[in-house]
């Protein structure tokens, strides 16, 4: 009975001692890299670029497209089944970046989700508005473009139409009334140089402006004005429009006054340095007014004038070469009458004679050779450019000098011409000389031959044969 038991628990023995036998050791040895923990983060920006911003949460509108970028680390020991993105819990992407946009408005939630091999889920969640940029109409408002005879102490009412598209943000309007002074323009078309009357946020499409004596800038009567407004919403998004109106005060009694427009014919008297004048003659041509600003300057008020017919006359105070433009005006009671634009034009080239080596000027167009030719460049129209040549070869700026004289009336111009320019025949010398009005003078001079000629240099292969083999 015993030896039949043994022999039973033997065979039972047996199969298990084989199992064990042929099983694999190593799996069932603790892997150090099964108990490193992950870890999820995801972010997103505008752009790929390495200096992008990126954000957790931001609000954008639907016309932009976001990066949407994961990160699981550890990045090498990172053991997962799978990875995947979705908005507001429904599947939104398969990859790990990728460039996708939101377009729907309100709130989203973007989540990266990372299955590891254990079967946890590894969540990070990404907020997200989506808002249509508010908009402001541009086209019906108050006061009208070029509205005349507003009166400040009686109130100047401002008035448009603004609204939020998805109704998911408050709006609010940005107003800026201004007293444009000289040209020059921001990237939305306005003047830079201004003075600011009223800055300020309003909740309602609407204004009324009344004059304060303790306002830094105030006001004035037979004046030009602009104004802007355009619309923000709570999250900081502006509209991709904005309203550009502008008007003009009222006078006393039958008073008017001109709106003149002045320009130069070439920017590069577009400056402060040059100063320009504007005459104001009546019918009977005598003066009534006269302007004087610089040429940055893009439009002078003159007032206040009495009803008529006007003459206005535009010219550089100290630019003769310039003609005067002239336009006529009619001013009206209590308005303020705008002018065609004025522009003096230079219209007379450089002129320019040889200096003799006494001083004196001289209209010879042959001339002797000279290791040094001066020439007297005139023009009124303010400094001249060059360009020399000889023998049709243009003389780079080592060759030429030109320096003011004293009375500052011209140039004196100096070409040096080295030795060895000397010819047995005639040669050409031209000055071409222009002005900033690109009005151009050229001037073609014969050089003489010259009796003595510059000694060859020498050749060093027909130098002296001292300490040579022969």
């Amino acid at each position: 009975m015993r030896r039949l038991l043994y022999t039973i628990l033997a065979a039972l023995a047996l199969p298990l001692f084989g199992l064990y036998a042929c099983s694999d050791s190593d799996n069932l040895l603790y892997d150090e890299e099964d108990g490193i923990v992950l870890q999820v983060h995801a972010e997103m920006a505008l752009a790929y670029e390495i200096d992008s911003l990126r954000v957790r949460e931001d609000t954008i509108t639907a016309l932009d497209t976001l990066v949407f970028i994961g990160e699981i680390s550890p990045s090498r020991q990172a053991r997962y089944r799978e990875y995947y993105w979705t908005l507001d819990g429904k599947d939104f992407s398969n990859d790990m970046n990728f460039r996708k946009p939101v377009t729907k408005p309100g709130y989203h939630e973007v989540c990266f989700v990372v299955l590891d091999n254990f079967g946890d889920t590894l969540r990070d969640t990404l907020r997200l508005w989506v808002v249509n940029r508010p908009i402001i109409d541009t086209e019906h408002f108050i006061p009208a473009r070029r509205t005349q005879g507003l009166s400040p102490q009686e109130g100047i009412s401002f008035a448009w139409n603004g609204y939020d598209p998805d109704s998911l943000a408050k709006v609010k309007f940005h107003l800026v009334i201004r007293e444009p002074r000289r040209q020059g323009q921001d990237l939305r078309g306005w003047s830079l140089y201004s003075d600011e009357i009223m800055d300020t946020i309003l909740t309602e499409p609407f204004f009324t402006y009344w004059d304060n004596p303790n306002f830094y800038h105030r006001m004035g009567n037979l004046k030009y004005y602009a104004w802007e407004v355009y619309a923000i919403n709570e999250f900081g998004l502006e509209s991709d429009t904005l309203i550009q109106g502008d008007f003009f005060t009222g006078g006393h009694g039958n008073e008017g006054g001109i709106q003149a427009f002045v320009s130069a014919a070439s920017q590069r008297y577009c400056s402060s340095s040059y100063h320009m004048n504007l005459n104001v003659l009546d019918s009977n041509s005598s003066p009534v007014a006269q302007k004087v600003f610089s040429a940055d300057t893009a439009f002078v008020i003159v007032s206040p004038l009495k009803p008529g017919k006007y003459k206005l006359v535009a010219n550089f105070d100290d630019l003769e070469d310039f003609v005067p433009d002239t336009t006529d005006v009619i001013v009206r009671p209590g308005e303020v009458s705008i002018a065609d634009t004025l522009i003096p034009r230079d219209t007379i080239p450089p002129t320019n004679n040889y200096l003799s080596p006494e001083g004196t000027l001289s209209d010879l167009d042959t001339l002797d050779f000279r290791d040094t030719l001066r020439f007297y460049v005139m023009d009124k129209g303010q400094n001249p450019y060059y360009h020399i040549y000889f023998n049709g070869q243009k003389l780079n700026n080592d060759y030429w000098h030109p320096f003011f004289n004293e009375s500052r009336t011209g140039d004196t111009l100096k070409i040096t011409l080295p030795a060895t320019y000397k010819s047995w025949t005639y040669q050409l010398l031209t000055i071409n000389a222009y002005d900033n009005s690109d009005n151009q003078n050229s001037r073609t001079y014969a050089i003489r031959p010259s009796m003595e000629m510059p000694k060859p240099k020498e050749d060093a292969s027909s130098s002296s044969g001292e300490g040579t083999d022969g």
